[in-house]
């Protein structure tokens, strides 16, 4: 029985457990925590795979279509019906699939790696120790050569080599991180560009 048929967008919203008019990030990682908790290959109860493939439909919904936060319930049901007819049909044949296969497969696909959020604080504060680490084992190595009286006081150059070579891993790992943010940043803009164009063009 499809249960999810005569859903509208205040249930999309309480389907996921966000409030109504939440942000994508916040969406996204209520979908993440829910398909994890009911994902078919995870959980065996009978209800799982029609929660996991509501959770998804809901989630596809709510980042692909073109509704605003601030409009009528009137616009909000006729863009909901338009939608209806093929988005949601379509939402409902993928979360199919999706419950079909292992948890281990569905984290590779395209909607569980979309529900990826970078924090761009951790970001930078990832930059700022990699940066951190690099400068003081470069100025206490060499610190510490010009201080020492005897061979004995000299710092350790392979202890040195060790902390340094760790911090550039980090630093290029941090310089990863901030590349997938900015590229994120710029999805998200496009995004609320796209949904903004459509909405004016729907009013």
């Amino acid at each position: 029985m499809n249960l999810f048929r005569n859903m509208n967008l205040r249930d999309y919203y309480n389907i996921l457990g966000v409030r109504q008019g939440a942000p994508d990030d916040e969406i996204r990682k209520a979908y993440r925590s829910k398909a994890m908790e009911y994902h078919p290959d995870r959980n065996h109860s009978e209800g799982a795979p029609e929660m996991f493939m509501q959770i998804t439909e809901a989630y596809e919904y709510l980042t692909s279509h073109p509704h605003s936060r601030n409009i009528t319930r009137e616009e909000a049901e006729s863009n909901y019906r338009a939608w209806v007819n093929y988005r949601q049909a379509e939402a409902r044949k993928r979360a199919e699939a999706y419950a079909k296969t292992t948890y281990s497969a569905f984290k590779k696909s395209p909607i569980y790696k979309s529900t990826t959020v970078i924090d761009g604080t951790m970001v930078f504060l990832g930059l700022a120790l990699a940066v951190t680490v690099i400068f003081m084992t470069i100025f206490g190595y060499s610190y510490r050569m010009r201080t020492a009286f005897t061979p004995r006081e000299e710092p350790s150059p392979s202890l040195a080599l060790v902390t340094l070579i760790i911090g550039v891993v980090y630093l290029v790992i941090s310089f990863l991180y901030l590349s997938a943010w900015v590229a994120q940043q710029k999805r998200k803009k496009h995004s609320k560009f796209v949904r903004e164009n459509k909405n004016q063009e729907s009013v």
